[in-house]
This record gives structure tokens, C-alpha cells and sequence, in this order.
């Protein structure tokens, strides 16, 4: 954090983005255990979505049809996978801003405002979010053409539109950030709140 003087003879805190980026790595390294699992349960749920769509892309075009579309009970089926992964983030974030307490309190006693602390909670989320959404990603194409190839043969690698694995990319990647984000939201404005007294006397 910067503080930076103004005209009228008081300060202004300042907290860069960049400054907040270099602080979430290091609070995801010194928490690495608990990260590795946060990121697990996005790329889990990336996965699953991941795997369902390139497959039937994939089914698709060896029958040269677009008429294969994802059915009803899988669509189903990903929106309660990635329903339960947003409330699993929310659950750890929660337990994240208890461990951290003290911590939150030190920096608001130091002059971070709500805005800061809200920062530093969100660029974190969007680390999860999108290292979650790139494994996930890599790991349901993988099993994606692993299940067709068994079905179909080894020949099938050649059904698989790079096109629509880019375009599949992009869209389950943005949707991860977003899920990570949008499920820290809640805990970010608590601990953005904390009163810093309170959470300095805090014991975990």
C-alpha cells in the first residue's frame, strides 16, 4: 500500500492492482494446501462441463451431422456441478477470511480501507479461477477424446475441431473466473468490514 499526499495536507492510501497481485500469491503460497483444493473443486466442475460439450462436438462432426446437441440431463447435470462448486467456494473463502483475521485487522490498522481489503480478495479469486478453468479445461478434452476413442477408435483425434476447443477455452475459462469471483463477493465484504480492533483481538 502507498500513501499519497494530497493538496489540503492529508493522505490517500493507494493499493495497485499489481501490488494486490504479488500479495495474493503470496497468501496463496503460504496457504498452498488449502489453494491446491480450491482450485480442485473449480477444475472439477470446468471438467465436467468441459468433457460433456467436447464430446459431443466431437461425436458430431465423425457423423457429420450437427444435429447432436447436449441433452437435458447433462445440462441439468452441470448447472448442479457448478452450483455446488460456488457454494463449496463460498464455504472456503468464509473459513479463509476466519484464519485470516488478524491479518485483515493488521492491514486496516495500517490504513487499508474496505476497498483494499476487497481487492486483494477478488485478484485472488480470479488467480483461482482461472488456473482452475485452464486445468479444468485440459483435463475434461483429455478424457473427452479418451471416452470417444474408445468408442469410436484412435482415428477419432481426427474429429476434434481445434476451432471449437479454442472457442470451448474461452467460454469455460471466463465462466470460471466468473463462478470464482461471484462466489467470493460475500466473503470479500465481510472481511472487508471487519472492525480492525476486533479482529487484531482475535484468536483462531
Amino acid at each position: 500500500m502507498k500513501r499519497k499526499s494530497l493538496r489540503g495536507g492529508g493522505e490517500r492510501v493507494e493499493f495497485p492492482i499489481r501490488e494486490a497481485f504479488w500479495m495474493s500469491l503470496e497468501q496463496i503460497r503460504k496457504r498452498l494446501k488449502r489453494s491446491i483444493i480450491v482450485v480442485g473443486s473449480i477444475a472439477l466442475g470446468i471438467s465436467l462441463l468441459t468433457h460433456l460439450e467436447m464430446t459431443n462436438v466431437i461425436l458430431a462432426t465423425y457423423m457429420s451431422s450437427m444435429g447432436t446437441t447436449m441433452e437435458a440431463y447433462q445440462f441439468w447435470l452441470i448447472v448442479v456441478s457448478l452450483f455446488v462448486c460456488g457454494i463449496g467456494l463460498i464455504n472456503a473463502n468464509l473459513i479463509a477470511i476466519y484464519e485470516r483475521y488478524r491479518e485483515i485487522g493488521t492491514m486496516k490498522c495500517l490504513g487499508a480501507l474496505d476497498q483494499h481489503v476487497m481487492k486483494l480478495f477478488l485478484v485472488e479469486s480470479l488467480v483461482f479461477g482461472l488456473v482452475g478453468g485452464v486445468l479444468g479445461f485440459s483435463f475434461g478434452v483429455i478424457t473427452a477424446i479418451a471416452s470417444s476413442s474408445a468408442q469410436l477408435g484412435i482415428n477419432v483425434l481426427g474429429f476434434t475441431p481445434l476451432e471449437a476447443a479454442l472457442r470451448n477455452l474461452a467460454v469455460t475459462t471466463g465462466l470460471s473466473v466468473l463462478i470464482s469471483v461471484v462466489s467470493t463477493v460475500y466473503p470479500a465484504l465481510r472481511a472487508a468490514r471487519l472492525n480492525p480492533v476486533e479482529a487484531l483481538g482475535h484468536n483462531v
